[in-house]
């Protein structure tokens, strides 16, 4: 039995979003309707990467909530990696303009990244 699954995130931003897709290894297209295992789902854009796994995105022009719907675990894994690296990037944008500096960075094998920050006073 397969299953949708939804992924919100809160964007500020196209432009963000559309990077952190290029950063976890996919291409973004605009796309109207994206296939699942349930039928047609409407969709704003459609992000594809090399595996073949396809993530259907929405954004909602008031709330600016970009929803990722995906079908299989592929689509999942991929819709995961795009809402880290968007995450990602906003957390250490804000933490530079604050004054901190990334010190050090590893990726563990789980996945997870883990950023060390620091700042001078």
């Amino acid at each position: 039995m397969s299953q949708g699954v939804e992924i919100v995130v809160l964007v500020q931003g196209l432009a963000a979003l559309f990077e952190a897709i290029a950063e976890a290894g996919a291409e973004i297209r605009q796309q109207r309707k994206l296939r699942t295992a349930h039928g047609e789902v409407e969709v704003d854009y459609v992000a594809t990467d090399a595996s073949g796994a396809e993530v259907g995105v929405t954004v909602d022009q008031k709330t600016q909530r970009a929803t990722f719907v995906h079908s299989d675990a592929a689509g999942r894994a991929l819709a995961g990696r795009v809402a880290q690296r968007y995450a990602y990037s906003r957390v250490t944008e804000e933490l530079k303009r604050k004054g901190y500096q990334i010190a050090r960075e590893e990726k563990l094998a789980d996945g997870t990244v883990k950023v060390v920050l620091s700042r001078w006073r």
